[in-house]
């Protein structure tokens, strides 16, 4: 009994799964950075734009976090402080594609603010779609003046009690 196997339909389904590889999620290792650095007059003055590898999939860790804002807290010979970090991750299934696209004006929140300076995780993504993912990095420029400080207006200290240091000790004796 020679009895030959046919695995003509395991190359077809197999051919047929690689065109569909573009729809399936998979891990991020990179994301878009972009920096927004906002003048004193609230105007956006600039707007830069970088890639970041991450160490490990769908994760940057504080320490790159960090790393990332002492590099870009300083543009221009000018310093800004950090005004707000967002984060863009599309998490959109395969199956919504297609309602996705034949119906672009329903509400989808996929941009989320990011509270805390700590580690930012993401989610898959659709392979297609890797490029749309992004960490938005908002800056508003430092005031260079020194701020006076009116004397009539700080606090002052209070004292509770006698300022003197005269204090008496009356000594209590024991009778025999």
């Amino acid at each position: 009994m020679d009895m030959e196997l046919n695995d003509e339909w395991i190359i077809n389904f197999e051919k047929t799964d690689e065109l569909y590889q573009d729809f399936y999620k998979d891990d991020l290792y990179y994301v878009n950075l972009k920096y927004l650095y906002i003048n004193r007059s609230n105007e956006i003055e600039k707007i830069k734009e970088e890639s970041f590898l991450m160490s490990r999939p769908n994760y940057i860790s504080r320490e790159e976090v960090l790393q990332i804002l002492k590099k870009s807290v300083i543009d221009d010979d000018r310093r800004y402080s950090l005004l707000s970090i967002l984060k863009f991750n599309i998490t959109l299934d395969a199956d919504d594609i297609k309602n996705f696209v034949l119906y672009p004006n329903e509400e989808r929140n996929y941009l989320k603010v990011i509270k805390n300076i700590d580690a930012i995780s993401f989610e898959k993504t659709i392979n297609m779609l890797h490029d749309l993912n992004d960490l938005i990095l908002i800056f508003y420029e430092k005031s260079t003046e020194i701020k006076k400080v009116n004397p009539n207006s700080s606090t002052k200290k209070i004292y509770i009690g006698s300022l003197s240091s005269n204090k008496k000790t009356i000594k209590k004796r024991y009778k025999d």
